[in-house]
């Protein structure tokens, strides 16, 4: 377990949602719009983790982890549950519901199991906040080197949050398989994704 064999899976993993997702969708209302734009931009944040990881700025690519997850739950709430009223309301950006009830609201319209989305909150949306907003986390990775950068003491945090953003990429990649409304896609999508779970 090492940062660049991680690294080069999750360049692979990137590699391939870029080929089989550069192609043209056919989105028929403003759900699908603004959560293919939603699941555009994980896959964004996606590549810029990879790309900080690959000129090891390490605190900066795991600041973006938050920022990822929050791009999913969002596109998730706005092409599942959404209601015009809370579309027109998003477009004038005024964002409700709480991101807690954001993750029930798209557990209880589409059965995508909760845990998973509330284990993240639970246990690392702290490390998430503190990474994002300089918090005690991303602090003390610094505080004790006598040079700039993040303590490449600290290789674990890096490969679970490249495996971590992997991760949230590669849901994306399902739901993006999902609106493209190409069924190769989806099967592909689907093999591809069961083959990152193992």
């Amino acid at each position: 377990m090492d940062i660049e064999t991680d690294l080069n899976s999750q360049i692979n993993v990137a590699s391939w949602i870029n080929q089989k997702f550069a192609i043209p969708f056919s989105l028929q209302n403003d759900n699908e719009r603004l959560s293919h734009a939603c699941f555009d931009m994980v896959i964004e944040h996606h590549i810029s983790i990879l790309t900080l990881c690959k000129e090891e700025l390490y605190g900066s690519a795991i600041a973006l982890l938050r920022v990822e997850f929050e791009a999913l739950v969002r596109g998730l709430w706005l092409r599942h549950v959404a209601t015009q009223n809370e579309i027109t309301n998003f477009k004038s950006d005024k964002i409700n519901p709480e991101f807690h009830e954001l993750i029930k609201a798209v557990k209880d319209h589409t059965g995508i199991n909760e845990g998973l989305f509330s284990c993240i909150k639970e246990k690392q949306w702290n490390i998430f906040n503190s990474f994002t907003h300089m918090g005690k986390d991303a602090v003390s990775r610094r505080v004790e080197e006598i040079a700039t950068g993040y303590d490449s003491g600290k290789e674990t945090d890096v490969i679970k949050a490249l495996r971590f953003s992997g991760l949230i990429a590669v849901l994306t990649a399902v739901e993006l398989a999902s609106l493209s409304k190409n069924q190769d896609l989806m099967d592909n999508t689907f093999d591809f994704a069961k083959t990152f779970a193992k």
